[in-house]
């Protein structure tokens, strides 16, 4: 029996219609060679234009002449036998069949009428046909079923049991199964409204976005990783939280295409707008050592573009970034015009491999905003007690004409005229390298180092000097302006050397170490003049009683004079000196530490003259609250709320997660038409423009990415509505209307139902693009209701169902048939958004495809709630995306994906049987069986497999199953030990009161259920 094609779904056509019949095969066999690439084009024939088919070539033939079709050259080309002339060539591996060149021939012979492709003409919304009543249809999408059927002479099925249709609508529209007790409830409402009622109900289940996001995220080329080189992890989860949220809102769909691709540029965007931008920052990206930044720009640029047309428009754009493309009338020019919006982005080229990559945002979950403003309330009004006691006082220095003099000091270590015993220098060049001088009033040890080599000084004390509570040490330096050394360091020995502060760059001696007592400093202090290197004794892990018996002076490069008084203690000021504003400002002045805040220290760095009246008045507060020995006791109490609040308010923000996002440079790049795509091949400069020939532009629309998005969704736009539809069609019934859901253009498949496919779109637009209204319309079909029961007749009729004749059947998703097993096992966690998790995978995946320093070099296993998240929650690498989900045909997210392939192989086979999240489901699943499920075998497997399958098992397959059961008993009766280990399988604990060898053997009969091809199967 003849089979049915989608060329003859609609029956047989009174006249032949170009864009179904002609514009295909021309399309398939002639324009790789006389299509719309100029450059490939040959013997000047242009066939996917009238102008070019009729054109009278140098020959003087005409490719098609209508109303003769003997006169016609691609008449004569398709008939010939001679090699030479035959069309298709021999060896271009295409031919047509008889009956398509007599199509051909007819349609020439008819006056070979011209259309444009069918996609490319904005969709008419058609008249309804008439209702067939014997066949109960609830809405129009039956009517126009119905008609397909009855030119066929076919008849549908009738309707699905119950049992049947609440698992398959709850399947497809949360990507779970019913729960027992849903099933028992629906199978318990008698009332007309009860399938719409659970069909409403399934919609505004947060899970329903989730299911939805899950598909999205194909489109959207979402993973967890860079992609390429290291294929480290980056945080773009908020957006994927973003589009499940959006999805449960029923954001309308014209809205959720604008803000994705340029929610950043509407006026004065929202959180939720700029977030919902990562949908292109997806992408894959690279920081790999050797990439040239405007390659990347370009790849970056392309791969939006193709990402764009694949997921609204539906077409091979991608072709076109070489040249024009062989079979749409898309140009190269366009292309690149397409790619101008793209390309002006502030995303650099190398990513540097981080977890995210400039421009992102902080994403607040409404808990963290919750909690954010509570907190910044508490810190506003301590902020406000600050100010008030501020405010309160008047300050006044009476000793502002004083000068600080030098300060006290305990004792000083070493006074000798002559170097120590013991001190030496790196280079071999030993103490006699050292030089006494005087420089600027001081006696000083003078050095100058290389600058490849530290100079460390090593001395020894003529007695241990021992530290008290507040000490603080110094030594004074002088810096040769001319030669500035670029580290300087100070070194104490109270029997061990690891007491080090140390000022500029990090290349003391020592100052790598990983050590608690290595303290950084600050900046190299100034030239020309002598200066106190000061730090408190207890910073460098001196604390009181310990005793110094040496000290090393370091530098690295430079020329340093060191004060031979070497090292003196110094006692904190005293609250006399303290309290004088003046001269606390002389003592901070001639110090180096880092004590002070950096605004602070700046501005005392700023000399005084200097100083604007805001640094004075920061200085000034700053003194008050923490220096004053007497006005600092007032503000004891509000600083340290301040500073507690101040740190809940830190770790809050630490806490609150961040996302990748667009934005536009503010100064465009310059696109260019690319020669073969190469970056370095740049031709005529192009501006952002749509291709006009699929729709005209937008009024005053803006030449941005806002202005394509909203030329995408405007209503007379030909593919946006046809595409959008055609997936969603996709997802209930197993294939499009356009089975080529990724390709609409003059190489995708013709539409099976034509008429019902501009219908749905235009209806989805009128609708206000409504997706959970346009789900519901497709779920409320008695035509989605049907039995999927088929007979041999059907089956040889029309084996891909595309008559839609009975239900849809097809396997169900990687990710449906993971969380399908943890519902049923009550595993699953039933919690919405957050964190990628690392649920079980088999060991060593990702080493072998990472490289060192990767941070996904290792899969480190996550444990508990996270084990058991819903797939689409689960950590996607890239380079190694999860192994479970990619043997059930999950897409590899490096490149946009719209329709997922189905295979069956042996491997998927082995996954359900052995993978531990499997066994564990249904050990975990046994468990509810013995506890839930009744107290006799048979009572326990109706519950296990209506629990999994809805349905009632029929007679022959309990007692199929009650021979398992009782083989599994005697089994695990026998070895106990060998119970044991089989239940040892997964995380989660196991319920020891239940009996070993009993739940092992009852493990076995639910792992079997979960086996079974219609568990896994949508039907």
């Amino acid at each position: 029996m003849l089979t049915i094609t989608a060329l003859a779904l609609q029956g047989a056509e009174t006249e032949i219609a170009f864009s179904k019949e002609i514009l295909p095969l021309l399309s398939d066999n002639c324009f790789g060679c006389h299509g719309p690439d100029g450059a490939g084009r040959k013997a000047g024939l242009r066939l996917d234009q009238r102008e070019g088919a009729l054109a009278t070539l140098k020959s003087g033939a005409r490719g098609v002449v209508p109303g003769d079709a003997n006169a016609s050259e691609i008449h004569k080309r398709l008939i010939s036998t001679d090699p030479d002339e035959q069309m298709p060539p021999p060896d271009s591996g295409k031919s047509l069949t008889d009956a398509q060149i007599k199509t051909i021939e007819q349609w020439i012979e008819s006056g070979a009428e011209w259309g444009k492709h069918w996609a490319f003409e904005p969709p008419s919304k058609p008249n309804v046909p008439k209702p067939k009543t014997e066949w109960s249809p609830t809405n129009p999408i039956d009517h126009f079923i119905h008609q397909g059927l009855t030119k066929n002479k076919i008849t549908p099925e009738a309707q699905a049991d119950k049992a049947t249709l609440i698992r398959r609508v709850t399947l497809d529209l949360t990507g779970l199964p019913p729960t027992l007790a849903e099933v028992e409830t629906f199978l318990a409402d008698d009332t007309d409204k009860a399938y719409e009622n659970l069909v409403d109900r399934l919609l505004r289940s947060k899970k329903y976005g989730e299911n939805m996001a899950r598909l999205w995220l194909d489109a959207a080329r979402y993973a967890d990783t860079h992609g390429l080189h290291l294929d480290n992890e980056r945080t773009i989860w908020p957006y994927r939280d973003w589009v499940i949220e959006a999805f449960n809102r029923n954001q309308p769909f014209d809205e959720f295409t604008v803000e994705q691709l340029a929610g950043d540029l509407l006026p004065e965007p929202n959180l939720k707008q700029r977030v919902a931008t990562g949908f292109n920052r997806c992408n894959v990206t690279t920081s790999e050592g050797g990439s040239i930044d405007e390659e990347y720009y370009v790849r970056y640029a392309v791969d939006r573009v193709e990402t764009t047309s694949t997921v609204w428009l539906g077409l091979t754009a991608g072709c076109a970034a070489c040249h024009d493309h062989k079979f749409d009338p898309l140009s190269q020019k366009e292309f690149y015009q397409l790619f101008s919006y793209f390309f002006s982005l502030t995303e650099k080229a190398m990513d540097g491999n981080i977890h995210l990559p400039p421009p992102s945002i902080k994403v607040p979950t409404a808990e963290q905003r919750k909690k954010k403003k509570e907190i910044e309330h508490v810190l506003t009004g301590v902020q406000g007690e600050v100010e008030s006691l501020l405010t309160s006082i008047e300050y006044k220095d009476e000793r502002a004409e004083e000068t600080l003099g030098e300060l006290d000091v305990h004792d000083s270590v070493w006074v000798d005229d002559t170097l120590p015993e013991g001190a030496q220098a790196d280079g071999n060049e030993g103490k006699d390298s050292w030089q006494t001088v005087e420089k600027a009033g001081r006696t000083a040890f003078v050095r100058t180092a290389s600058e490849s080599l530290s100079q460390h000084f090593f001395l020894k004390a003529k007695q241990p000097l021992e530290i008290s509570a507040g000490d603080r040490l110094y030594a004074y330096v002088y810096l040769d302006p001319n030669h500035r050394p670029k580290t300087l360091q100070l070194q104490f020995n109270d029997g061990n050397w690891e007491h080090r502060a140390y000022w500029g760059a990090d290349r003391g001696h020592g100052a790598g170490r990983n050590n608690a007592s290595n303290l950084r400093m600050g900046k190299i202090p100034e030239t020309g003049k002598w200066v106190r290197l000061e730090v408190a004794a207890d910073a460098v892990g001196l604390n009181p009683g310990s005793k110094i018996n040496g000290l090393a002076f370091t530098q690295f490069s430079g020329t340093v004079y060191w004060d031979k008084a070497g090292i003196v203690t110094v006692a904190p000021l005293s609250v006399e000196k303290l309290a004088s504003f003046s001269l606390w400002q002389q003592y901070r002045a001639q110090t180096t530490t880092p004590t002070l805040p950096e605004p602070i220290q700046k501005i005392l760095d700023t000399k005084a003259s200097e100083r604007k009246d805001l640094h004075t008045k920061t200085l000034t507060q700053y003194y008050l609250k923490q220096v004053n020995p007497i006005t600092k006791l007032a503000f004891a109490d509000p600083l340290k709320r301040e500073a507690d609040t101040q740190a809940k308010l830190n770790a809050l923000n630490k806490a609150i997660p961040s996302t990748l996002v667009m934005q536009e440079r503010k100064k465009p790049r310059q696109a260019h038409i690319l020669e073969r795509g190469q970056y370095t091949e740049k031709r005529d400069k192009v501006a952002s423009r749509i291709p006009e020939w699929i729709s005209p532009p937008l009024a005053e629309a803006q030449d941005n990415r806002l202005g394509l998005a909203q030329w995408l969704v405007k209503a007379d736009h030909p593919l946006t509505s046809r595409v959008t539809v055609n997936r969603y069609w996709q997802q209930l019934f197993g294939t499009g209307l356009v089975k080529t859901s990724e390709d609409f253009g003059v190489q995708g498949e013709h539409p099976s139902h034509p008429e019902l496919l501009d219908w749905l779109a235009l209806d989805f637009i009128e609708s206000g693009w409504n997706v959970k209204r346009f789900l519901k319309s497709l779920a409320m079909s008695s035509t989605y209701r049907q039995s999927s029961r088929v007979t041999p007749e059907k089956l040889a009729l029309d084996p891909e169902n595309r008559l839609l004749a009975r239900g849809s059947r097809f396997r169900l998703d990687a990710e449906v048939i993971r969380d399908q097993a943890l519902a049923i096992s009550n595993l699953l966690v039933d919690r919405t958004g957050g964190e990628s998790v690392k649920p079980y995978q088999p060991a060593g995946l990702w080493k072998p495809v990472a490289f060192g320093g990767s941070n996904t070099q290792e899969f480190k296993q996550d444990s508990g709630d996270k084990l058991y998240r819903r797939s689409m929650y689960t950590f996607w690498k890239r380079t190694s995306p999860p192994p479970s989900m990619t043997t059930f045909d999950a897409p590899d997210r490096e490149t946009c994906q719209v329709r997922r392939a189905r295979t069956n192989t042996p491997l998927q086979a082995l996954v359900l049987m052995n993978d531990v999240q499997f066994f564990e489901a249904a050990r975990k699943f046994a468990e509810r069986v013995l506890r839930e499920g009744g107290v006799t075998p048979e009572q326990r497997l109706q519950f296990a497999f209506r629990s999994v399958l809805s349905r009632h098992p029929a007679q022959d397959e309990i007692a199929s199953m009650l021979g398992l059961l009782q083989d599994q008993q005697a089994e695990y009766g026998a070895n106990p030990d060998e119970a044991k280990k089989l239940l040892g399988a997964g995380e989660s604990p196991r319920d020891e009161t239940l009996p070993v060898s009993e739940l092992a053997a009852w493990t076995m009969v639910t792992h079997l259920i979960l086996n079974l091809s219609e568990t896994v199967t949508k039907g």
